[in-house]
């Protein structure tokens, strides 16, 4: 067990001391480290053996270790606000990933609309607290719902396409949206919505900075802890979820829909769940994050974000519950960790998929095999 927390806790020193590196020489030092510590995994058999026992072996003493980290990260990053926020991003990408791994990795239902369900939960939480006047934390409620609403509403189409046909369907209402709330009076227009007002629990503003072991953390480390809690809960009863009947269920509607009808599995009853269940995680990703900026515009929830969205899951693992959590963390903080490359960080974004793609195809960490008992 103490070397499952050591092990952790190497790992968390030297992702957060990349994270804080300015100069390139301490960015090169860390990354070099990083790819030491890859490296020595990678050809010591009986280490990585060791470690993946012990894993397994006390992975509820891992699970906590790593819980413990996530509390302390914005203590590690107080000297950079900005990196909490970009946590905090990742974190909701967490959140939108589960939902669209739901629909894509495990029901089978390709949903290239990500951002048009977040964007739903974000303008709703927007017009409900501006135009209606509602508090934000019912606002943030009630958005996830209105984003189920319209999905139930577009899974008419979608039941009775399949294949491209049904991406192509799932990405005309991603261009409509966007172009619905470019136009529309009421929501903005090109302008979007301003001032939404922040959350506020039991009197606590979450712009107020907040205090953990008697240090001042930023504001942002409010918002990270809120996502901090809303991802692992999403995890959680996605994971709960995946490895119930229901779960496999749609396993078998992904594999072979005519094989799980014969089985009795209602097609219908069963993509409509999942579309709606990862819709409500997807809306409620849009409406943290509304909250968190205070504002909302078009240009938020281009389709460019929905491959984003779709990348994550591809990138930790389709069908894996842990690989989106792997991926969003990944696939956030990376790109802006290498912005001062400017033109080239896209180049090398691109060079990682494509790696990625050849020698990781299941993604980075892949979807275990189902197994009885």
């Amino acid at each position: 067990m103490i070397a499952v927390w050591l092990s952790e806790l190497v790992v968390f020193a030297l992702v957060v001391a990349g994270i804080l590196a300015e100069r390139p020489a301490a960015l090169a030092a860390t990354g070099g480290a990083l790819v030491a510590a890859a490296a020595l995994l990678r050809f010591a058999p009986p280490l990585r053996t060791a470690l993946a026992a012990g894993f397994a072996r006390h992975r509820a003493a891992a699970l906590a270790g790593g819980a413990v980290l996530a509390l302390a990260l914005p203590l590690a990053l107080r000297a950079s606000p900005y990196w909490t926020f970009v946590a905090t991003l990742a974190l909701l990408y967490v959140t939108i990933g589960q939902g669209l791994n739901l629909q894509i990795g495990t029901a089978g239902v390709i949903n290239l609309a990500g951002a048009a369900f977040a964007g739903l939960g974000g303008y709703s939480v927007g017009l409900l607290t501006l135009s209606a006047g509602w508090p934000a934390w019912l606002a943030l409620l009630m958005a996830p719902w209105i984003a189920v609403t319209v999905g139930a509403v577009l899974f008419v189409p979608i039941l009775k396409t399949r294949g491209h046909y049904l991406a192509l369907v799932t990405i005309a209402f991603g261009f409509i949206f966007n172009i619905l709330m470019n136009n529309l009076e009421f929501t903005g227009g090109p302008q979007g919505l301003k001032n939404i007002p922040t959350l506020r629990l039991f009197g606590w503003a979450f712009t107020s900075k907040p205090a953990l072991a008697g240090v001042e953390l930023p504001a942002h480390a409010n918002f990270y802890y809120a996502a901090l809690l809303v991802a692992g809960l999403t995890t959680w009863a996605l994971r709960r979820l995946h490895d119930s009947w229901l779960g496999l269920a749609l396993n078998t509607l992904r594999d072979d829909e005519i094989a799980a009808r014969c089985c009795g599995v209602s097609l219908t009853r069963g993509k409509l769940l999942a579309f709606s269940i990862g819709n409500l995680c997807i809306g409620l990703g849009g409406a943290l994050y509304a909250v968190m900026v205070g504002f909302v515009s078009p240009p938020d929830f281009d389709f460019g974000y929905s491959l984003v969205m779709l990348s994550v899951v591809i990138i930790g693992g389709v069908d894996s519950i842990p690989g989106v959590v792997l991926g969003a963390c990944l696939l956030l903080p990376l790109p802006e960790r290498f912005r001062f490359l400017h033109e080239y960080r896209l180049l090398l974004y691109g060079a990682v998929i494509v790696v990625m793609l050849l020698y990781r195809p299941r993604g980075l960490w892949p979807a275990a095999v189902r197994r009885y008992r």
